[in-house]
């Protein structure tokens, strides 16, 4: 009991973590829009698609099916953002603060890119 407690409730955690990102990312779409690299179309429904994309990851890894596919897709999709819009954004931010922000989330986006791949590693569906 223990070991699968130990195992399980991290995972919980995550998916309760990422399923917050992406229903923000769905309520604030206009103001998260602005974040949309932009060589891509359609701002807004970019941020409605990864934001679904994100509940859809965290619903799949609570109810443990498609957990394995879904952790493999959320980390390239983390990776991406990392690669267009963190980094991006480190390299043409004007102040010392914004360059914080950006660098701190290029960390973040990476640490939380490598713990769905991990989830997916680990799940059996």
């Amino acid at each position: 009991m223990k070991d699968k407690f130990s195992s399980v409730a991290p995972i919980y955690v995550f998916s309760l973590i990422i399923g917050i990102f992406g229903a923000a990312q769905i309520l604030n779409a206009g103001s998260m829009a602005d974040n949309v690299p932009d060589f891509l179309p359609a701002p807004k429904l970019f941020t409605y698609l990864t934001g679904t994309a994100l509940v859809l990851a965290a619903i799949a890894f609570i109810i443990d099916r498609y957990a394995k596919l879904a952790g493999y897709l959320l980390c390239i999709l983390l990776l991406l953002i990392v690669f267009t819009v963190d980094l991006p954004g480190i390299v043409s931010a004007e102040t010392v603060e914004a360059k914080s922000i950006f660098t701190t989330n290029a960390l973040k986006d990476g640490a939380l890119a490598m713990a769905a791949f991990i989830i997916g590693n680990l799940s059996k569906h």
